[in-house]
C-alpha cells in the first residue's frame, strides 16, 4: 500500500477513525471509540472539566486517545490527518484556549480579558499530538460558536442548496440549522447521552450488538440487532403490554440511542407509561438487558432538549412550522432511528413530509479534506459567505420557557394540555397533534459510509492517578456511580471516559476527611 492519511470525527461521545489510501482513494479500516475520554457526559462538562482542571490535562486526555486510535489502525505511510468536531473538541485537540467559548454575552468575554480565537481553516503539525512532522487539517468553524461539525452536516447533508427546511446532527450535542430563503439559524442542544445510548442502564454506542430499532408484528415488537457491519438483524421479539420475549434472532447486549428511541415511542403506544412511570417497571428484553423508569426519564431529557431546540429556532426565524417540510438526519443516530417513531416522540417536527438521512456528515468532511488538503481554501470561502444566526439556547428565554415544559412532561408527568396551553402563547396551536405523511430516503444504511475491510470497537480509556495521605476508607471508590475510581495500595486512580466529571464528583463529596483532591490528579 502506498501514502496513507487518516480521518478524524472528534464526537462528544466518542471519536470515529479511518484509515484511507491515498493512492487508491479508499477506505482502508475503521475504528471507533466507545466513548470520549474526558471526564463528563456532554460538551460542557468537557468544557468545565477543562476549565476548572486545566485546558493541557484535557488536551492530553485526547491526544492519548487519539494516539491510540492511530496505533490500532496501523498505518505504514502516514502523511496526514484531518479532523472534525465541535469547537470545543477541535479546540481541546489542538491543545487552543477554550475560555472564549463558555460565554454567551460579549461583555463577559471583554471583563475576563479574554482573547477571541481565530477559529479558521488552517494546518497543524503534528507535534500537537505527538507525530511531529504530520501534516493536521483543522476546518474551519463558522463562528466561534458554530463549529465544523455543523459546517459539515449542512456542506454534506445538501441542506445549502434547498429552501425551507431543517437539519440536526443527533447526538449528545445536538446541532442544528433552519434555512428560510436566504437565512440560516443555527442552535446547539446539549440533549444529554441518551441519545448516543449512554447515561441509560444496559446503553451502548451503535456498535455491533446494540439493540437498534424495534419494528411492530402480530407477535409484538421485533427488536433489530446490530451485526459486524452494523447491519441490523432480527432479535427477541417483545410484548410490551405482557413484558413476555421470545428469544430469537440475535440477542443484543445493550440499547444504543435510536433503540432508546425505538423503546420510547413503543412504550407510548402501548400505553406502558403512566406520569412519567413506566408500569410493571422495568420493561425486560432480555435476562440482562432491561429499560426502567430512570431510562425512560434520561431519554426524556434528550427528546425535550431537541425538540425545544426546534421550536426555539422556528419562533426567532418568524415562521410558521406548518411551511418547514423538510427535514435533514445527520449523525449515527440520525442514521439508524426510524424517522416516523423519531417524529412520534419529538425529535423531527410534525409538519416534515420529506425526510433524508444523510449519515455521518463530520466524518465525511473529514474524509475528504485527507483526499483533497486544497478544499480547504474552499471551506474558508464559504465560512466566510455563510451568514447565520446562531442563537445561544443557554441564554434564550425561548428555549428556557419550552424545555420547563418539555422536563415537565417527561419526567415530572405535567399533562400534555398544559404544555398545548404553553405553546399557544407563542401562536403554536396543534402543534404537538399534527400527523403528516412522510416519505424517507436514506442515504446510506450506516452512518459511517464506508468502514473499509473491517471496523474494530476501542472501549479505550486514559487513566489518571494521585495520591495523598488518608485512611483509606474506600467511600470515595464505593460511591462512585460509574465505578470510574480505583485505589491500590495508597494510589487513586480514574478512569477518565468513564468518570462523570465536574457534574458529579461523588468522590470528593463522600470523602469524611475532606482529603480527596480531583484537582491533584494527573496522567
Amino acid at each position: 500500500m502506498g501514502r496513507e492519511a487518516i480521518a478524524l470525527d472528534i464526537g462528544t461521545s466518542g471519536i470515529r477513525g479511518q484509515l484511507l489510501d491515498l493512492e487508491k482513494k479508499k477506505v482502508v479500516r475503521t475504528c471507533i471509540t466507545s466513548r470520549n475520554p474526558i471526564p463528563g457526559c456532554n460538551v460542557m462538562d468537557h468544557m468545565s472539566f477543562a476549565i476548572q482542571y486545566g485546558q493541557e490535562l484535557a488536551h492530553s486526555i485526547l491526544a492519548d486517545a487519539v494516539r491510540s486510535i492511530i496505533d490500532r489502525l496501523g498505518p505504514k505511510d502516514l502523511v496526514r490527518i484531518a479532523v472534525c468536531g465541535n469547537p470545543i473538541q477541535l479546540s481541546l485537540f489542538e491543545g487552543i484556549d477554550i475560555r472564549d467559548l463558555a460565554y454567551a454575552g460579549e461583555s463577559k468575554i471583554i471583563s475576563e480579558g479574554i482573547e477571541r480565537k481565530d477559529r479558521k481553516g488552517h494546518v497543524a503539525d503534528g507535534a500537537i499530538v505527538g507525530l511531529p512532522g504530520i501534516d493536521i487539517i483543522i476546518p474551519p468553524a463558522v463562528k466561534h460558536e458554530i463549529g465544523a461539525d455543523a459546517l459539515a452536516m449542512m456542506l454534506k447533508s445538501g441542506f445549502l442548496d434547498d429552501d425551507m427546511c431543517m437539519v440536526t446532527d443527533y447526538g449528545t450535542n445536538a446541532e442544528m440549522a433552519l434555512k428560510v430563503k436566504d437565512k440560516i439559524y443555527t442552535g446547539s442542544a446539549s440533549a444529554g447521552p441518551a441519545m448516543e445510548g449512554q447515561q441509560i442502564h444496559n446503553g451502548m454506542i451503535a456498535g455491533p450488538g446494540a439493540l437498534s430499532d424495534m419494528v411492530r408484528t402480530p407477535l409484538g415488537w421485533q427488536t433489530k440487532v446490530l451485526n459486524s457491519r452494523l447491519i441490523p438483524e432480527d432479535g427477541p421479539v417483545l410484548n410490551i403490554r405482557s413484558d413476555i420475549s421470545r428469544n430469537s434472532g440475535v440477542a443484543p447486549t445493550g440499547i444504543t440511542g435510536t433503540g432508546v428511541v425505538a423503546m420510547m415511542y413503543a412504550l407510548h403506544e402501548d400505553g406502558r407509561v403512566e406520569d412519567a412511570k413506566i408500569k410493571n417497571d422495568p420493561v425486560r428484553v432480555t435476562r440482562t438487558v432491561r429499560f426502567d423508569t430512570e431510562d425512560y426519564k434520561e431519554a426524556g431529557k434528550a427528546l425535550g432538549a431537541i425538540r425545544a431546540g426546534h421550536l426555539t429556532l422556528m419562533i426567532m426565524a418568524g415562521v410558521e412550522p406548518e411551511k418547514i417540510t423538510k427535514m435533514y438526519m445527520a449523525g449515527a443516530s440520525g442514521t439508524y432511528v426510524d424517522p416516523v417513531k423519531a417524529k412520534a416522540v419529538g425529535l423531527v417536527p410534525p409538519d416534515s413530509i420529506d425526510i433524508k438521512q444523510v449519515g455521518n456528515t463530520s466524518l465525511e468532511l473529514a474524509k475528504d479534506l485527507a483526499f483533497d488538503p486544497d478544499m480547504l481554501g474552499e471551506l474558508e470561502g464559504l465560512r466566510k459567505k455563510l451568514v447565520t444566526d446562531h442563537i445561544m439556547f443557554a441564554s434564550c428565554d425561548t428555549f428556557r420557557d419550552l424545555y420547563t415544559y418539555e422536563f415537565g412532561y417527561w419526567n415530572d408527568g405535567m399533562p400534555l394540555n398544559r404544555y398545548r396551553r404553553g405553546l399557544e402563547r407563542y401562536g403554536l396551536e396543534g402543534y404537538l397533534d399534527r400527523t403528516t405523511p412522510t416519505n424517507i430516503t436514506k442515504l446510506y444504511e450506516t452512518d459511517i459510509h464506508d468502514v473499509g475491510e473491517s471496523l474494530e470497537i476501542l472501549d479505550i480509556s486514559p487513566v489518571m492517578t494521585s495520591s495523598w495521605d488518608c485512611s483509606q476508607c474506600g467511600k470515595c471508590v464505593r460511591g462512585c456511580p460509574e465505578k470510574a475510581l480505583t485505589m491500590d495500595d495508597g494510589k487513586f486512580t480514574i478512569r477518565t471516559g468513564f468518570c462523570l466529571g465536574t457534574s458529579c464528583q461523588k468522590c470528593q463529596e463522600n470523602c469524611p476527611e475532606r482529603k480527596f483532591d480531583y484537582q491533584s490528579f494527573r496522567m
